[in-house]
């Protein structure tokens, strides 16, 4: 994959960002003007953390907007800083970073899923805005696995078909997902009918990816790639409380993914220029 074709790639996802903060900022000045429910009609219940529910409450949508709110700019502001600092770095580990972050805004799809709840539009719209957002899930962690694949020996300009290979991937799970269109959440998501499964799969994907970094550093024997590894923990973990977007998982979550990319963006600006 050349550098235009990955920067032309990068392009498409920061204009998706860019849409997805439109969305949010739309939303809250709809929610300012009470033309955006509270609580989202017919969803009993929101995930707090995979198999765990409780009952939604009046303050749902609030935590919600905030989650896509952050999903929305973080990203954006990291592909900002990330672009000024490392624009023509050869380094895979930033790229597959910058790619894992223009996925998140994908999230903000969820908020089709009221104006289907309300009537507005026909329920096969909302399915797809739940398959959007797990394909997002999906193909972020996937950028994260390729992470350690191309900090081995495999030649960066092998990307392209790996990740295309990625995005299929990610396209067909988020496909055959068995969702329930009569389960609506609180995280405006409609209930999945594989939940453990869908938890064993996420959380080894976040498993793996730092694995394979630590595997990296063992076959390098290089001790910037072990930080490298510990740095990305932290991406791992945040992204997986923060994506269900309520409380009390949210915040802290969201703190976990700024710390991480900022100490994955320092040490990997250390691996590429030797100091």
């Amino acid at each position: 994959m050349t550098l235009k074709i990955r920067r032309a790639l990068l392009s498409v996802l920061t204009i998706a960002d860019l849409a997805a903060v439109a969305g949010v900022i739309l939303t809250w000045v709809a929610r300012s003007r009470g033309l955006f429910g509270a609580v989202p009609a017919g969803a009993a219940r929101t995930a707090r953390w995979w198999t765990f529910w409780h009952p939604t409450g009046a303050d749902e949508m609030t935590w919600v907007l905030a989650g896509l709110s952050f999903f929305a700019a973080f990203p954006l502001l990291a592909e900002l800083v990330l672009r000024r600092r490392f624009g023509r770095s050869p380094s895979p580990e930033i790229f597959f970073l910058r790619v894992f972050l223009l996925t998140l805004p994908l999230q903000v799809s969820r908020l089709i899923v009221p104006p289907v709840l309300d009537g507005l539009l026909p329920a096969a719209v909302g399915l797809m805005a739940a398959r959007i957002a797990w394909f997002g899930r999906f193909m972020g962690l996937a950028a994260l696995l390729n992470v350690g694949l191309f900090s081995t020996d495999i030649p960066f300009r092998r990307s392209g078909p790996v990740l295309g290979m990625s995005v299929l991937a990610s396209m067909a799970v988020a496909a055959m997902l068995p969702l329930d269109v009569t389960q609506p959440t609180g995280n405006l998501l409609y209930r999945s009918g594989a939940e453990i499964p869908l938890a064993l799969v996420c959380v080894s994907m976040e498993f793996l990816a730092v694995l394979s970094l630590g595997g990296v550093a063992l076959t390098q024997k290089n001790r910037r790639y072990s930080l490298l590894a510990g740095a990305m923990i932290p991406v791992v973990v945040g992204t997986d409380m923060a994506s269900f977007l309520t409380r009390p998982l949210l915040v802290p979550g969201a703190a976990l993914m700024v710390v991480g990319v900022l100490l994955f963006a320092r040490e990997t600006r250390k691996i590429y220029q030797w100091i």
